[in-house]
């Protein structure tokens, strides 16, 4: 009977082993000093470290500077939370995770997934709602959103300014040379003021050759 009960421990530890590896989402064991007790194969993938190799592996060593502190004072307050962080500078291309984290018996247990992909495309969304798809420059609902704040911040003695300006005979560009053109000179246009504005200063288009500067 003792046997057969330590045949299960083993059998069920085996495919707990199994699963912890195989989950497609990252999972780690962090000690007090933010080092890696334990990672699966998924983590050490997604962070390019080998999880046979005896050198310790630092939190602080793939994650933005500050992002351990952040996650011992989150634990520390909670016992556990989320919180979305970026990998370290040095690590090449940037990337972006969302970790799950709880403290347990003085050690850290948590997953981790990269959500850069999902990251990009809700940013993509913030930028083409404000911003004008063919120059990149705000769009009339962008300026609308830039006039509020300024004039909150006039309110409080910041001066603003507003100034209108359009083409001259940009229809005949377009009629001349065709739309492709016409574009072409919009983006440049763009280019050239933007070259010129001082710093806080935005520039948006609100119609086809019209734009305001705030």
């Amino acid at each position: 009977l003792m046997r057969e009960e330590r045949l299960e421990r083993v059998q069920a530890q085996t495919a707990l082993k199994n699963t912890y590896d195989a989950i497609p989402i990252g999972l780690f064991t962090l000690a007090r000093d933010g080092s890696f007790e334990r990672v699966n194969r998924s983590l050490a993938d997604m962070l390019g470290i080998n999880p046979n190799i005896d050198a310790k592996r630092y939190w602080h060593e793939h994650f933005e500077s500050g992002s351990w502190d952040r996650l011992r004072d989150l634990l520390q307050q909670r016992q556990s939370g989320e919180l979305e962080i970026c990998s370290a500078a040095s690590t090449g291309e940037p990337r972006r995770y969302h970790v799950k984290a709880a403290l347990t018996e003085g050690k850290v247990e948590g997953s981790l997934q990269d959500i850069t992909a999902r990251h990009l495309a809700t940013e993509k969304l913030k930028f083409l709602a404000e911003n004008d798809p063919l120059t990149g420059v705000l769009n009339r609902r962008g300026v609308e959103s830039m006039i509020e704040v300024a004039k909150r911040e006039a309110a409080e003695g910041r001066p603003l300014a507003v100034a209108y300006l359009d083409l001259d005979r940009f229809k005949l560009i377009n009629d001349l040379y065709g739309h492709v053109a016409g574009d072409d000179v919009l983006r440049q246009v763009c280019r050239r003021i933007e070259g010129v504005l001082a710093e806080g200063h935005i520039l948006g288009r609100i119609g086809g050759d019209e734009f305001v500067i705030v």
